[in-house]
């Protein structure tokens, strides 16, 4: 509808085509003196309201453009866009209500709660049937309102009735275990709840942290589409293009120091050299899928093959083979070399005390060679060692 934005404009406009009796003769007007009078009941505002809005009394005399026509007075002085511009009337938007909020935090469209006309005199909008098209304005949801993610959630098409909102997915009134403190908010609540708790729970009842921006990092939002992470891949979440172990971690550390980093590169890729690289699933449960069991239906950290006897306060493992009886910090670097988690040589009775690791291809030269280096040879999937690979291997 057009509002009473355009009662505070002043233009001229065209009453009828000849002189009014009320106007002022010494200067040949038409119009009654109040035209130009926005507290004046003669105000042309006020009178295109009691022609039902009807523009094209204006257009007989200041032209289809309203650029002056057969009186060679424009109504565009005034109305930079002309009369029948969006602008003209709503200004750069309504404030009545939720507007506002709609228009500026949310930057929806016009046309996601209304049919915008493309001509102001198009059915519906300003005239219905020829006469004035009372308010208040229709409402007509765009394709964002009816976004499902899941069709078994949806209860009905979205709805507008007696001030509220029903069954809209921007409000979470059609989300999957959302809840939500305020999926059927009224439009004149001048007080809803705020905050993400408006649409879904902070968290979803269905989640098992409340830390969003681990898992939505994502600037995307009522779209449609749950973007999980970054990208699309492991690294979406966790580690880089390069390699889905962190860094970074889930909370964008990207030092060792941090014990969401710590040693999974060295693990990964295996730098020291003392055997090939050690893949993720040795440590952890690596899922097929993002929602597979054991990945995010519980709380960080990461679950640790029970095996290994991780020990998160100590940040060490206690069982784990793979380093002896040694137990190196998870966030210290420098923990891994000959020596670490045997003696050079190991103090057994096949070993003389004192023999150098030269020595050791002597027995193990499968594992290293006459230099003391640990052979490393390729596999299916990368370097590879039957070093610290759980078998003792002699001769």
């Amino acid at each position: 509808m057009i509002r009473w934005l355009l009662l505070a404009l002043a233009v001229v406009a065209c009453e009828a085509e000849r002189p009014r009796p009320d106007a002022d003769p010494a200067r040949g007007a038409i119009h009654p003196n109040g035209i130009l009078n926005p507290t004046s009941d003669e105000f042309h505002g006020r009178e295109l309201e009691r022609r039902g809005w009807d523009l094209n009394v204006c257009a007989k005399c200041h032209g289809e453009d309203f650029a002056g026509g057969t009186s060679k007075v424009t109504c565009n002085t005034c109305h930079v866009g002309g009369p029948t511009a969006c602008v003209t009337c709503h200004g750069d938007g309504p404030t009545t209500g939720a507007h506002r909020v709609h228009q500026d935090a949310g930057g929806l469209a016009c046309a996601e709660c209304h049919a915008v006309p493309a001509r102001w005199d198009d059915e519906g909008h300003a005239r219905r049937d020829g006469v004035a098209d009372p308010e208040p304005a229709e409402v007509t949801f765009g394709a964002r309102a009816a976004l499902t993610l899941d069709p078994a959630d949806r209860e009905g098409p979205p709805t507008y009735t007696d001030g509220g909102c029903a069954n809209v997915y921007c409000h979470g009134d059609a989300l999957h275990a959302g809840g939500g403190l305020a999926t059927r908010p009224r439009w004149d609540d001048p007080t809803p709840p705020g905050g993400c708790a408006r649409c879904h729970g902070q968290p979803p009842p269905s989640h098992a942290q409340d830390r969003c921006e681990t898992c939505h990092p994502s600037e995307l939002h009522i779209d449609g589409i749950v973007q999980v992470g970054r990208t699309a891949g492991c690294d979406g979440c966790h580690g880089s293009a390069a390699s889905s172990a962190p860094p970074v971690d889930l909370t964008g550390n990207v030092f060792t120091t941090a014990i969401g980093v710590g040693a999974h590169q060295a693990h990964l890729l295996a730098p020291s050299r003392l055997r090939g690289p050690i893949d993720c699933a040795t440590c952890h449960r690596v899922p097929a899928q993002l929602f597979d069991s054991g990945h995010l239906d519980s709380p960080p950290p990461a679950e640790v093959v029970a095996g290994l006897g991780w020990d998160r306060g100590a940040q060490t493992c206690a069982d784990a083979a793979c380093h002896g009886p040694a137990r190196p910090s998870w966030t210290q670097t420098g923990g891994a070399s000959c020596g670490t988690c045997h003696g050079v040589p190991p103090a057994t009775a096949s070993h003389t005390p004192g023999q150098p690791i030269t020595s050791c291809a002597t027995c193990h030269p499968r594992t290293i060679d006459p230099t003391g280096t640990i052979l490393l040879t390729p596999g299916p999937t990368g370097l590879t060692s039957e070093h610290v690979d759980g078998d003792v291997d002699v001769f």
